[in-house]
């Protein structure tokens, strides 16, 4: 038991929001026109296609907003994930 004036050495708190995240790749199909191969016989092709779903306050943190546009860059070993460069639109007239 323990005693009365006992306190618990302190623990490192809790990351709320952690730098980096363990995602599961989905996967989801892709649509694709059908193919006849006979009269009255019509088969549909299923594509399945790798997806990965990011979303949560952390994105915030990290300086994203909602309705920003983002660059995915594509290597070898990872995805790089970028703020776009706004580009100017045409002028609009009032």
């Amino acid at each position: 038991m323990a005693d009365f004036n006992h306190t618990p050495e302190p623990r490192s708190a809790k990351v709320k929001y952690p730098a980096s995240r363990q995602l599961t790749v989905l996967e989801t199909v892709c649509e694709t026109a059908a193919k006849s191969h006979r009269p009255g016989l019509h088969c549909v092709p299923v594509i399945l296609e790798p997806y990965i779903v990011l979303r949560g306050k952390w994105l915030k943190q990290a300086g994203f907003t909602v309705g920003q546009k983002v660059t995915v860059t594509a290597n070898q070993n990872g995805l790089m994930i970028t703020p776009s460069l706004a580009v100017p639109g045409p002028a609009t007239k009032p």
